[in-house]
């Protein structure tokens, strides 16, 4: 697992996804598997519409210069029910090393963006946390793997977007953070 943390923090998507795909796949059946191969690229463009929204909601009617934005995935393992994504904007460009900072947003979106086509793995978490699979090592390992597993895929989703939009969206040009509410250790920042 320790290979996979340092993957995503060095942003490289790929190959911890095939790395932790193959782990996934070695592991006993389990409703986590879903998740092999199935990406989030079909929310591009709602993801695009929702950040044009913000960023220019943010500089226009908020007033601010935003020179950061975090895009931020609830925290989807114990909220089943809903998986969606949240903006904050940021007057200023922070630092990994001490994550405080992401408490000093200057806005936030009002609304979120549902993710969906995950809806199965929602499910898998909500049988899992309810009948303490927790309890069994290779379904917390299954589900650990999981979890890197929609954090990179929701990763590769804004990254893909970014690239798609250098050039025609301005907040394509401001460093994104990338990240799950409760795995900011597993934060990714695209410059």
């Amino acid at each position: 697992m320790q290979n996979l943390q340092e993957l995503i923090l060095a942003g490289q998507t790929e190959t911890a996804i095939r790395e932790a795909e193959a782990a996934l796949g070695q592991l006993p059946t389990s409703g986590f598997q879903q998740v092999i191969g199935k990406d989030l690229l079909h929310l591009q463009q709602p993801l695009t519409v929702f950040l044009n929204h913000f960023y220019t909601a943010m500089e226009q009617e908020e007033e601010l210069d935003v020179k950061a934005i975090y895009v931020e995935m609830n925290s989807f393992t114990t909220q089943y029910d809903r998986w969606f994504i949240h903006l904050l904007a940021y007057e200023s460009v922070a630092r990994r090393d001490n994550l405080d900072w992401l408490t000093d947003f200057a806005g936030e979106s009002e609304k979120s963006l549902t993710v969906t086509g995950y809806e199965t793995l929602q499910e898998a978490n909500k049988q899992y946390m309810q009948s303490e699979g927790y309890r069994d090592d290779q379904q917390r390992e299954a589900c650990e793997l999981q979890e890197y597993l929609v954090i990179l895929r929701f990763q590769e989703l804004v990254k893909h977007t970014v690239a798609a939009n250098k050039g025609k969206a301005p907040w394509a040009d401001v460093p994104m953070f990338i990240g799950a509410h409760d795995f900011e250790d597993l934060m990714f920042i695209l410059q």
